[in-house]
């Protein structure tokens, strides 16, 4: 039978039920979103389940939002706080259930203060307002901060508008926001866009969105080097890396304590999937440029996302999260490993893999989610095109709560294997 490349086949709901979901939104839904045509109603472990019996292992894991689904810690705290607390939704109250979040988290990171957010973007946005903030009290007019150029930081306007190698990302935002310089992730273009208005580098310690892309250890290094010796703050955005994906708390760890940021970002998989929490936490130093009336955050520290919060870190605590992380990512990468035209990377559960000759891998991953008789369905994101090495990034990103070796031979052997192979242009 001759073979039919994907990018050549059509793709669409795997039954009525799904279809008429799909149509519904499509309607009245703002086209934010290119979204795959599979509508889950339900989810539990690694799979997620349709409108129509179809069901898939979830390898995108809400870009590392879910650790399982359905993790009954947080949904027995959330449901015990719904009921028996408060739905207290202000700042200017203290409550309980935050007050023991921030004990724990300060306690877990080693940093002095935390700043609570809903999500990824508030708490990037805040945090790189903070950073800017710290010029005047320096004596600088114009404070500047430095981004990496392949960044993902959320689709604020601050970093949008910013954005150099994501056209959707920076999508019509103009003007441009001021105070940002953005350059290549190589020591000396970095430490060339340092000057006297300079007040430090935010970085993500892994780029999620550009590949994902791992920083060496040496690199990172003297980043953290140049930034002492510069005397200004490094910031890390954890959103995606954090929380023991990249096989630590906090990826940065991997390099060691003299790695330390002065300020991270956290987010995602303190909500559980449940309720959206994110934070900025930092050094005293960093954090006291933060006043009454500078920040603020309707659902940033209330009574329910201290509670989930709470109980997510207990349970990466208790069952080793971070080791479990590293372990999957080893594993899934061995099996992959002598694919001909597919190489991998990864840190912990964060894993990237890559097609050689082809310009996306989209259509790749439609098949392994929608293709003809495919079982088990794999759902997982296709990443950005390297013009420059001619290969196209795929991100594979488990709920690391609910994998097992098991589930890993089964979709890498049946669906990942003959569809990635098929669809890499060098054999």
């Amino acid at each position: 039978m001759t073979f039919i490349p994907y990018e050549k086949r059509k793709y669409g709901p795997l039954g009525p039920n799904s279809k008429e979901i799909i149509k519904k939104t499509d309607k009245y839904s703002s086209n934010h979103y290119a979204r795959y045509p599979f509508a889950p109603i339900y989810s539990k472990g690694a799979w997620l389940y349709d409108a129509d019996g179809n069901k898939a292992l979830d390898f995108l894991a809400g870009y590392s939002s879910i650790l399982t689904h359905k993790l009954d810690e947080a949904f027995a705290a959330y449901t015990d706080e719904y009921y028996n607390g408060t739905d207290l939704i202000s700042g200017a109250l203290y409550n309980k259930p935050y007050a023991e979040f921030l004990e724990l988290i300060t306690n877990l990171t080693g940093y002095d203060k935390v700043n609570p957010k809903s999500d990824g973007g508030t708490a990037t946005d805040s945090a790189i307002s903070a950073l800017l903030n710290h010029g005047k009290p320096r004596g600088i007019k114009s404070p500047e901060a430095i981004l990496i150029e392949q960044y993902f930081h959320g689709r604020t306007w601050i970093f949008g508008s910013n954005a150099l190698f994501d056209d959707d990302q920076k999508y019509n935002r103009n003007p441009q926001a001021g105070g940002i310089r953005v350059v290549k992730n190589n020591l000396k273009d970095i430490e060339d866009a340092i000057n006297e208005n300079t007040v430090g580098i935010f970085m993500e310690t892994h780029q999620g969105e550009g590949g994902p892309l791992f920083n060496s250890k040496e690199h990172f290094l003297a980043i953290r080097k140049l930034t002492k010796d510069k005397k200004i703050f490094l910031g890390c955005d954890e959103i995606q890396t954090g929380l023991g994906r990249c096989g630590y708390l906090m990826a940065w760890q991997e390099f060691g304590e003299e790695a330390r940021p002065d300020f991270v970002t956290l987010g995602k998989a303190l909500g559980a999937g449940l309720v959206p929490v994110s934070m900025t936490v930092g050094t005293e130093e960093f954090m006291s440029i933060l006043k009454p009336g500078s920040d603020g955050s309707t659902y940033g520290g209330y009574p329910l996302a201290g509670r989930v919060g709470t109980a997510v870190l207990n349970y990466i605590q208790r069952n080793d999260i971070c080791s479990r992380a590293t372990k999957i990512g080893d594993y899934f990468t061995q099996k992959l490993t002598g694919i001909p035209g597919i190489k991998t990377d990864h840190r912990g559960a964060l894993i990237r893999v890559e097609l050689e000759g082809v310009k996306t891998a989209k259509y790749a991953c439609l098949e392994m989610l929608l293709g003809k008789n495919r079982n088990p369905r794999v759902f997982m994101k296709h990443g950005h095109y390297d013009p420059i090495r001619d290969v196209a990034y795929t991100r594979i990103a488990p709920p690391i709560g609910a994998m097992t070796e098991e589930l890993i031979d089964l979709a890498v052997e049946k669906t990942i294997i003959p569809v990635l192979s098929q669809a890499s242009r060098k054999k």
